[in-house]
């Protein structure tokens, strides 16, 4: 062995490292888990494509839904005389003032291809969600049929109301019509979605929960696509009375979160549902993303102070290994949209959790609560304070919290930027670009899930349009919906909506609704003649830019004669009237 070989310890020829090498190698390896965390983040990041919900006072919809929430409107009331008559007796001396939705009896049972006995003995939250997961595949215009081999669905509830409405002997339909676990199963069946189908109990968190893990299934790719939510109706007296006996109800039937006065919650009625996609298939496939949900959280309160007492160390390590987990800090998130029961123990465990996890010095930000305008939903409570949250992301707007007139003198909020919003108010870039939504179960598990806006890209336009579809069950639907379509035409276009305009109307029409039974053809260049013809079909009037179309003359999904490849991008389509239900009352009682 040479001299040099000796003393370098390198083989003939073969350059000695300098001390830079181990550094460049760290600095790749370095680069490289980086880049393995923005991959895995990416994952994890999920698109909201769609949503239905229903909620008190008649709301269908995202904008009657805003309106409501801008406005500060309470939407809480007696007892609807129906559910009353059913038990007569049964609700005296309880505490009945309750958010509650109008007519829950009322199916459109035909639709669904349920029959009249079936549908009598299927719990009416079966039958709401049935119509709410329609209608938010319709506002992602992703006819079902089209992603149903790979869709899973994720259904958060708790009441078991309407099994107490058995008045007869037991038969198979009530047994399947009144399950929870059936709850999840009857829309995997009815719309043919072939992915996991789960229903999750919960109790208060149920719904968030179900989005939760909805977004786990999508990034382990369980499936492609996700409709995830909840759904909660008081039925009966006997869960109310129980509730009562807590004394969590407010005796005055006011919820207060956040203030002085706070003396508990009201019940509530409600569902929502929000169909999901990984982010980065949304895009791929040209979907029009309403938000982006960044990260999401479950964990439980443990050995609390008692079983169902809040614990302030658990709600706040599952806010903080949430923004941990999507990259994210306290500086980021502008608006929390809470659980704010309105208890006057509950709400300052969370505000204390909630400072402790997002306070940042130097800004302010804001925390509210729908409760104060609904009641509480239970089970749909999170799924309606996340499309709440939602709504703010895409307004750049914080609603005025109901009932808020003075603080809890519980909650301390010195030296915090926090603030509870006593007046509708702009969202400033300065609060934090995403909002951050709680649901905290009575049974101890909780849930958190931060959202944020979809980046601004500008939408393709759809091609000129000469015509579009109408498509429903029966004439007579078909007739209510050319109306609605009439109508929606003759609105002013609304230029913060992606694709306006006669042809992305007319492109949701075609590319963004399932066939159904009848069919008609409008040929249309444009919105008055389109308009007219749809008021002719709407009165059952000839027209000669209307043809009813036999089944076997559906025009395909790519236009007359076209194909699929000329289907245009989902995000230049538009919001569409949902379907006009037509609902029969089925009661066992």
């Amino acid at each position: 062995m040479s001299t040099s070989q000796q003393s370098d310890g390198h083989p003939p020829g073969a350059a000695a490292e300098t001390p830079a090498g181990p550094l460049r190698r760290a600095m790749e390896t370095i680069r490289a888990l980086r880049a393995e965390l923005a991959a895995l983040r990416g994952a994890q990041r999920t698109a909201v494509v769609g949503t239905g919900l229903r909620a008190p006072g008649g709301i269908a919809d995202r904008d009657t839904y805003w309106q409501a929430l801008s406005a500060g409107q309470d939407l809480v009331g007696e007892l609807p005389e129906q559910r009353r008559r059913a038990f007569p007796g049964g609700w005296e001396g309880l505490l009945t003032r309750g958010g509650y939705l109008p007519d829950v009896l009322g199916f459109d049972a035909p639709f669904f291809g349920i029959s009249p006995r079936e549908a009598r003995s299927l719990d009416p939250q079966h039958r709401l969600l049935l119509e709410v997961v329609w209608e938010a595949f319709e506002d992602a215009a992703l006819p079902p049929e089209d992603v149903a081999e790979r869709t899973g669905v994720y259904v958060g509830i708790t009441g078991q109301d309407h099994r107490l409405w058995d008045e007869g002997e037991p038969n198979a339909s009530w047994l399947i019509g009144n399950g929870h676990c059936f709850a999840a199963g009857r829309l995997a069946y009815t719309l043919g979605l072939r992915g996991p189908a789960l229903a999750l109990d919960t109790a208060c968190s149920s719904s968030l929960v179900a989005v939760h893990t909805a977004c786990r299934a999508l990034a382990a790719g369980d499936c492609d696509v996700a409709v995830a939510g909840g759904v909660n109706l008081v039925l009966a007296p006997r869960s109310t009375a129980e509730i009562q006996r807590t004394e969590a109800l407010s005796p005055d039937g006011r919820c207060r979160p956040f203030d002085a006065r706070a003396n508990g919650f009201v019940r509530g009625e409600g569902a929502g549902a929000m169909v999901l996609k990984r982010l980065a298939d949304a895009e791929r496939d040209g979907d029009r993303i309403l938000g982006v949900i960044e990260g999401s959280g479950v964990n439980q309160d443990g050995r609390s102070s008692g079983f169902t007492a809040p614990n302030v160390l658990a709600q706040q390590t599952l806010i903080e290994g949430v923004l941990t987990t999507a990259g994210l800090t306290a500086a980021d998130i502008g608006y929390l949209e809470a659980h704010g029961t309105g208890t006057p123990l509950g709400d300052p465990i969370e505000i204390e959790a909630a400072r402790t996890a997002l306070d940042s010095p130097g800004r302010t930000w804001h925390v509210g609560s729908v409760k104060a305008n609904l009641g509480h939903a239970e089970a749909a409570a999170g799924i309606l304070g996340l499309i709440k949250a939602l709504l703010c992301l895409e307004r750049r707007q914080i609603p005025r919290q109901a009932h808020f007139e003075t603080l809890n003198p519980r909650i301390r909020l010195d030296g915090s930027g926090l603030t509870v919003p006593a007046e509708t108010r702009p969202w400033e870039p300065s609060a934090g670009r995403c909002a951050a939504v709680s649901s905290f179960g009575m049974s101890g598990t909780n849930a958190h899930v931060v959202l944020s806006r979809p980046t601004a890209e500008p939408a393709p336009a759809p091609a000129p349009a000469g015509g579009f579809p109408v498509y429903a069950h029966t004439e007579a639907a078909l007739r209510t919906l050319a109306g609605r379509y009439a109508q929606r035409l003759a609105e002013p276009a609304d230029a913060a909506s992606a694709g306006d305009g006669y042809a992305a109307f007319a492109a949701t029409a075609h590319h963004g609704r399932t066939r159904l039974r009848r069919a008609a053809w409008v040929t249309a260049a444009g919105t008055e003649e389109a308009a007219d013809a749809l008021r002719a079909l709407a009165a059952g009037r000839d027209h000669p830019r209307v043809r009813m179309l036999e089944t076997s003359e559906h025009p395909a999904r790519g236009g007359v004669g076209g194909t699929a490849q000329d289907r245009p991008a989902r995000a230049s389509m538009t919001a569409l009237p949902g379907y006009p239900w037509e609902r029969t009352t089925y009661s066992s009682r």
